[in-house]
C-alpha cells in the first residue's frame, strides 16, 4: 500500500511568529535556524512518517492498491475529500473513475474516511498487475495553521523550544533529533492513530 505524497502543504502548523514569541526570541537572526526546526519537529508528527499516523495541515496524497476492496479505509486523516479514484482495465488502459460509483464517507472524521462502491454499483474488473489502482485524496485539518488542534500546536512549539535551546548538539536532516521535552509527547497521544 504505497502513499506517495502529491501535493505538499503551503503553511505549517505554527508560524514563526509564534515560535519566536514561545521562545522568547525578538531578533531575526536565527530565523532560517528556527523555520529549519519547525520543520523538523513537524516532520516528527505530520504525514506518512509522522508518529501521529495523520496529516496536519492540507495535503494532497496518492494511495496505490493491488485491487479494490469491498470497503477502503483512507490512511492519514482526517480526509478532506476523495479527488480520484483511476484504475488500470482489463484491457491495461488507465481509467478514472467517475464520483458516482463510489461513496466516501466519514470524510472529515478524526478517525479516518472509507470508500466503497455507491449504493447499488460494484467496484469495476482490473487487470490483475501490482498497483492497479489509485486514490488521489487530500488531508489534513486546514489550510491554516489555526486549523490545527491546539495540542498539536503546541507540541510543536515546544519541540521546537527544545531543539532550539540544544541547538549546537542538533543536526537538522539526519533523522535523529534529541529527546522529547518532557510533556511534549503528552499533548499529541490523543491525536495519534493506531493500526492493528
Amino acid at each position: 500500500m504505497p502513499l506517495i505524497l502529491e501535493t505538499a502543504p503551503v503553511n505549517d502548523p505554527v508560524t514563526l511568529e509564534e515560535v519566536k514569541e514561545h521562545i522568547h526570541v525578538d531578533f531575526n537572526d536565527e530565523d532560517a535556524r528556527i523555520a529549519d526546526f519547525i520543520k523538523a519537529a513537524t516532520q516528527r508528527l505530520d504525514g506518512r512518517d509522522g508518529s501521529l499516523g495523520r496529516c496536519l495541515v492540507t495535503q494532497t496524497w496518492n494511495l496505490t492498491l493491488d485491487r479494490f476492496a469491498s470497503e477502503i479505509a483512507i490512511p492519514l486523516p482526517p480526509c478532506q475529500s476523495i479527488d480520484a479514484i483511476t484504475y488500470v482495465d482489463p484491457d491495461g488502459v488507465t481509467q478514472t473513475l467517475a464520483p458516482t460509483e463510489y461513496q466516501a464517507f466519514a470524510l472529515g472524521t478524526v478517525e479516518g474516511a472509507k470508500v466503497r462502491p455507491a449504493y447499488g454499483k460494484s467496484w469495476p474488473t482490473i487487470r490483475n498487475v501490482p498497483e492497479a489502482v489509485t486514490i488521489t485524496f487530500t488531508a489534513g485539518f486546514g489550510d491554516d495553521p489555526e486549523d490545527i488542534p491546539e495540542p498539536i500546536r503546541t507540541a510543536i512549539k515546544m519541540r521546537v523550544g527544545h531543539l532550539f535551546e540544544h541547538r549546537e548538539s542538533v543536526v537538522i536532516g539526519s533523522g535523529f533529533i534529541t529527546e522529547t521535552p518532557d510533556g511534549a509527547e503528552d499533548f499529541v497521544r490523543d491525536h495519534k492513530t493506531w493500526s492493528f
